[in-house]
């Protein structure tokens, strides 16, 4: 699915479906634990009550993504095993 960035007063949104919502049982309003990670330009987001079962920080998601990086071609070869 794409989504554009939409801007709502000085910040900025990305929108949810409406049917994403029922099934992930969110409603408007319900606060969220959202992580960027800059190097992947990703936006990872859970409900506030589930944050206490984050255990993978942003550090660690940097961290991985240099890893890939540096190690890349022999990961590649790897998954060809």
């Amino acid at each position: 699915m794409i989504q554009k960035i939409i801007r709502v007063g000085n910040s900025a949104a990305l929108t949810l479906p409406k049917e994403f919502l029922e099934e992930a049982g969110l409603k408007i309003g319900d606060e969220m634990m959202v992580e960027t990670n800059h190097r992947a330009k990703a936006v990872y987001a859970k409900p506030s009550a589930d944050s206490s079962k984050m255990n993978l920080t942003p550090e660690f998601y940097n961290w991985l993504d240099r890893i890939g990086q540096k190690y890349e071609k022999t990961i590649k070869k790897l998954a060809r095993l």
